[in-house]
This record gives C-alpha cells, structure tokens and sequence, in this order.
C-alpha cells in the first residue's frame, strides 16, 4: 500500500471534495472553485482542518496535534501561492531570507548560495533581483521569489497553487522548471499542483 502524504476531505460548500495524495510523487489537484481551493491551501499551510474538513498530512492526524507538533509540521510544508504572499516593504533578499533568520536554518550563507543557483538558471540576475521590493516585480518575478523561498526551507510537501496564473505562455513554459528544480533539490519529496477545473 502507498503511504500517502495527505488525505484531504471537505464536507462543507457545494461540491464535497475528497484527495489523496501518495508520498514522492507528482499529483495534480482540480478544485470545484477558488473557495475550495483556498481552503485546501489554507487547511495544508497551517496543519489544521476548519470545520467541516479532515486533515492527514504526513503521516499526522491533524486534529490531534498539539500546538508544538502542529508548528514542526507547518514546516514540512511549502507553497508557491497567493495564500503566501511576499511582504511589501521588504526586498526579495529579506522576503526570502526571513524564515531561516528566524529559525536559524539554514544558515544565511546557504541561502545565499540557494538563491544565487536558482535565479541564475531561471535568468534573473541575483544582484539586482534580491534587491528589489515585491511592487517592482512582475508577476512570474514573483513566483521566482516565492519558489526561492520554498527551497530554502525545503519542504517535503511542496504545493504549487495555480502557478499559470496571471502569466504568459512563455512564462509559464519557465515555471515549468519550478518542478525539476524541486525535485533535484527534494528527491523524495511530494509535489501538489492545485487549480480550479476548466467551465
């Protein structure tokens, strides 16, 4: 039997919505509406069901969880996403760098070196990318930084929410490396892709 790294369902809204996800795989999730989408993302990025949905995320029952095991298990998870927006008045460097400063991993330096690597192959010139605010970025700019952002904290579950949105074909054609670059980063990790199913 597969391990699964979430089992996910929602009894509330107009669609009831059950997902399962098997652990280092790749699956692509096709969500009835935003709204469901958004409470997905939520219920994943926190480690907590709202009322009406179930929540097994990596081998945890998350109803069960005290606030220090639901915390540790937050930081499994990662997401490029509207939900998880850059801070304004900070620059790319600071938005991306600020959870391992808090946490103390990993170090700055390693940081440094991930970011350089990662904006590099996706043909931005670090110097000047890092130094900029989150309003001088254009919007797959913003989900290179979003991306740099979630390796640095190198989840196991990694989930891309609606990541055509807002770009063009070209543009899209690039993020499509956000999955190898992941996956060379996470051998083993799980990666969601979230997005609301076509009219």
């Amino acid at each position: 039997m597969t391990e699964l790294a979430l089992r996910y369902a929602r009894f509330t809204g107009r669609h009831p919505i059950v997902l399962t996800v098997p652990r280092g795989g790749v699956t692509r999730a096709h969500l009835p509406d935003s709204q469901a989408k958004a409470h997905l993302v939520t219920a994943l990025l926190k480690a907590r069901a709202a009322s009406g949905e179930e929540l097994e995320l990596l081998g945890a029952a998350t109803a069960e969880l005290n606030a220090k095991r639901r915390d540790r298990l937050r930081r499994r998870v990662g997401a490029v996403s509207p939900v998880v927006g850059l801070i304004n008045n900070l620059n790319a460097w600071e938005n991306i760098s600020l959870p391992a400063a808090y946490h103390g991993s990993p170090p700055l330096e390693r940081v440094a070196q991930i970011a350089q690597e990662v904006l590099q192959r996706f043909g931005a010139d670090p110097q000047a990318f890092l130094a900029r605010l989150p309003d001088d970025l254009d919007s797959l700019e913003r989900k290179i930084a979003a991306f740099v952002r979630l390796l640095v904290a190198a989840p196991e579950l990694a989930v891309f929410d609606a990541l055509d949105e807002g770009l063009s074909r070209e543009e899209s054609a690039r993020v499509s490396g956000f999955e190898a670059e992941y996956r060379a980063r996470q051998p083993a990790g799980t990666l969601l892709y979230v997005d609301i199913k076509e009219a």
